[in-house]
């Protein structure tokens, strides 16, 4: 979806006077919600259109900057989930920030937008507090073009509860007018079904659950009437920082602890192990091409699927696990990109995509097999320019398996083909030198930092090799200094209770990134990272004078 958006003025004239006026920036858009096996699901501007995307928990905090963020990394965090060849957002439990929603507007990624909700259907002031919550939403959003559903409840509501929001919706935004659609996640109330436009699910894609039958699975009857949109699906774990089984300092791969609720690692977490399970096979089940066809019964039951989290988050507490932050995240609390994420990319992407998982520097003697994320129908494996072996796609898949691959210093490279055997893609990784230097890379938004004290400057920092390639397998610790007019804010480690706002962080895979915050004083700021033995990084950015009128920006 590439989005257009509007500004629409509004003039109040009294006498031919225009006395009052405001200037409202949106979108105008068809949306349908149809029902029926292969020609039902969510239709905008008369075009079928398959969600694909990823549940997220509405607070969207960052590490060290909790939901303080300038607009701009709003921008930022929306502009990645278009970069994974998504377009969807099914927001948990409550209303989203607005800034969220206005950036979704600008990027074209459909949103879900809840009430508030408690995991379960309320009675009495509880249930007139969500309907006031609701109204609330509906106003405050409306004017949102990216808003595609209202969420009455996390966990199923009652007929009377359903009939109770569509009311409000009737009054406050009508479907016919607002062109959005009224529903809750399990609709375990059939007597519900009449006041819904779409039915959502959890933890769907099980054929246990397909059926006239409804537990947070597949119903057919519900299909028949209105779209289904899977709305939390897989909730297993990795943290970005562990590879695979092969590199150090983590040969064999993460090893769970007694109170740990998941054991993959960035591999292991796409590809699955020795059971079959894994992320991967979830995505196989819902993106393959026929499925966004919507053109038969079997391929046309769901349409939207949303993958939990997108970024790892601080939900649902994590003080005696591993990692400190639910890392289902398909990027990690400072938005660094895992291996997941580009299993989205492929497998979303209309136009020929690959992706080699992993890295290539390993030490001497390694012996792997190695995998491959591609959309074409073949694929080929070169270490140094000679071939490993072709593949052929598998069914339902996007991983490419090339097992038994030696490694050598060098580069691996991965050639995808389309079905008349051209070449349409590749990916290459290259081996990394010993680590030589410190590399800082400033971020900030697209008018320089402000001296607002709220703006934000974010920098990369990467452990590399004399060439400037990171070392993918460094995590030790690296030391900052600061000067100039900033508040320092620092990151996170994913495995360390209490790693905020530190003037000192461990890299993870090579890479980490740290905040500071503007004050009201414009000036340069300078960031310094050390460690012994690197030459040092430094970088530079500068806060721009902004204009206070009587205490206000």
């Amino acid at each position: 979806m590439s989005p257009s958006l509007y500004n629409v003025v509004t003039t109040l004239n009294v006498g031919g006077t225009d006395v009052n006026g405001r200037t409202t920036l949106t979108g105008f858009r068809k949306a349908e919600f149809r029902g029926g096996a292969g020609k039902g699901g969510v239709y905008i501007n008369g075009r079928f259109v398959f969600l694909l995307g990823f549940a997220q928990r509405s607070s969207n905090e960052w590490a060290g900057l909790g939901e303080a963020v300038p607009d701009w990394m709003h921008d930022y965090h929306a502009n990645l989930i278009r970069g994974a060849n998504s377009n969807y957002i099914r927001w948990m439990h409550i209303s989203p920030q607005r800034q969220d929603v206005i950036s979704h507007d600008r990027y074209g990624v459909v949103n879900v937008a809840p009430a508030g909700d408690n995991e379960g259907d309320t009675t009495g002031t509880r249930w007139t507090q969500r309907l006031d919550v609701m109204r609330g939403t509906m106003i405050y959003l409306r004017n949102n073009p990216s808003v595609f559903f209202w969420e009455a409840g996390n966990s199923g509501v009652s007929a009377a509860h359903m009939k109770d929001m569509a009311d409000v919706q009737a009054l406050w935004d009508p479907k016919e007018k607002g062109l959005r659609g009224l529903g809750d996640r399990d609709m375990d109330d059939a007597g519900g079904a009449q006041y819904a436009q779409w039915f959502g699910t959890m933890v769907a894609y099980d054929p246990g659950n397909l059926g006239s039958g409804y537990f947070r699975g597949y119903s057919d009857a519900y299909r028949d009437q209105g779209p289904i949109i899977e709305e939390e699906d897989f909730r297993d774990e990795a943290m970005r920082g562990i590879w695979d089984d092969y590199t150090p300092p983590h040969l064999g791969g993460f090893k769970p602890g007694p109170l740990d609720t998941y054991h993959w690692q960035s591999e292991s977490f796409i590809v699955g192990d020795s059971t079959g399970s894994g992320q991967v096979a979830r995505i196989n089940a819902w993106v393959n091409l026929e499925n966004i066809r919507n053109t038969t019964p079997a391929n046309s039951r769901y349409s939207a699927y949303a993958s939990i989290y997108f970024s790892d988050s601080d939900a649902d507490g994590r003080t005696q696990s591993s990692s400190v932050a639910r890392c289902s995240g398909k990027v990690d609390a400072v938005r660094l990109i895992k291996q997941i994420y580009y299993s989205f990319r492929v497998a979303g992407n209309t136009q020929p995509d690959i992706h080699i998982i992993g890295h290539w520097t390993y030490p001497a003697g390694t012996m792997k097999t190695m995998y491959v994320l591609a959309n074409t129908p073949s694929v080929e494996l070169f270490v140094n320019g000679t071939s490993q072996g072709k593949s052929s796609k598998p069914t339902d898949t996007y991983t490419f398996s090339f097992p038994g691959i030696a490694w050598a210093s060098g580069s691996v490279k991965a050639v995808g083909y389309d079905a008349s055997g051209k070449q349409v893609c590749q990916d290459e990784l290259t081996t990394a030198g010993p680590a030589a230097a410190i590399k800082l890379t400033p971020t900030v938004g697209p008018n320089g930092l402000q001296a607002d004290g709220a703006d934000v400057a974010m920098f990369d920092v990467e452990v590399v090799d004399a060439n400037g390639q990171r070392r993918p397998d460094d995590e030790d610790k690296i030391d900052f200094a600061m000067t100039g007019p900033g508040i320092w804010r620092g990151g996170y480690n994913t495995s360390v209770l209490a790693s905020t706002n530190n003037t000192y962080l461990n890299t993870e895979a090579g890479i980490n990134r740290v905040f500071i915050r503007s004050t009201l004083t414009p000036g340069d700021i300078t960031l310094t990272a050390t460690r012994t033995g690197l030459t040092a990084g430094k970088a530079t950015v500068t806060a721009n004078a902004v204009n206070v009128v009587g205490g206000l920006l």
